[in-house]
């Protein structure tokens, strides 16, 4: 799999040396890695599996934020920071192997093999992220929301239908493997768990997805970026 974020910038010695300077710390399936509100500021660099994020909203809810695959640093803007974490990151989908650096020994080796313009785009490219899913929100009608979250999961943790389904025609068929639930993807996208059903449902009827119960079959991915540009 592509290395994602911070990692995907790197060439491989240097993300090589940096998960050899980390020590290795394994997860399971549901477990927390780094908890919202706490003042560590280590790094932990996500060398395989899937991570969830999330945060509490002052209303007491929680809602998800994103998922990040192998290559992300994760905790490294407290580590920046020094600041409490904004968030909570959870191991998601199976096992996390992670290694993990202090915050002052991970900005001692990006300083020595000068890495910290890559960090620093990293960080900018992950705040355009977050305003353009802002604006997204505010602005795009379910459907295209909805389609727009699953291309982003498909590009993160899809995986390639092979051999392709029956009646398939050809087309580019992915599936998701990640248990989350219809209240999840309705709150990281700003819908109602009423409103995902609806457009899963709307979705399955015109071919484009299969659903499951833990698994989500995109059986038309070009078809599903027509519907997140807004062309159908």
């Amino acid at each position: 799999m592509t290395r994602q974020g911070f990692g995907g910038r790197l060439p491989d010695d240097a993300w090589r040396k940096l998960l050899q300077a980390g020590a290795t710390r394994r997860y399971s399936d549901g477990q927390t890695i780094i908890s919202q509100g706490d003042r560590d500021t280590a790094v932990f660099l996500l060398a395989s599996g899937t991570v969830k994020i999330t945060t509490v909203r002052p209303d007491g809810e929680q809602v998800l934020l994103a998922l990040r695959g192998p290559g992300e640093a994760l905790g490294e803007l407290s580590a920046l920071s020094g600041l409490p974490r904004t968030a909570t990151v959870v191991a998601a989908g199976g096992a996390c192997l992670t290694r993990v650096l202090s915050s002052d020994r991970f900005r001692a080796l990006a300083r020595e093999m000068g890495t910290e313009g890559a960090l620093w785009q990293h960080v900018v490219t992950r705040q355009a992220e977050s305003e353009a899913l802002r604006a997204e929100m505010a602005t795009l009608p379910s459907a295209q929301r909805l389609a727009a979250m699953l291309l982003r999961t498909v590009a993160l943790i899809g995986h390639d239908v092979d051999p392709a389904p029956a009646g398939h025609g050809g087309r580019h068929a992915v599936t998701i493997r990640l248990g989350l639930s219809q209240r999840e993807l309705g709150d990281s996208v700003g819908l109602s768990r009423t409103s995902v059903a609806a457009e899963f449902a709307r979705l399955r009827s015109i071919g484009v997805v299969r659903t499951g119960r833990r698994f989500v079959a995109i059986l038309d991915v070009g078809r599903l970026r027509e519907i997140a540009e807004g062309a159908v």
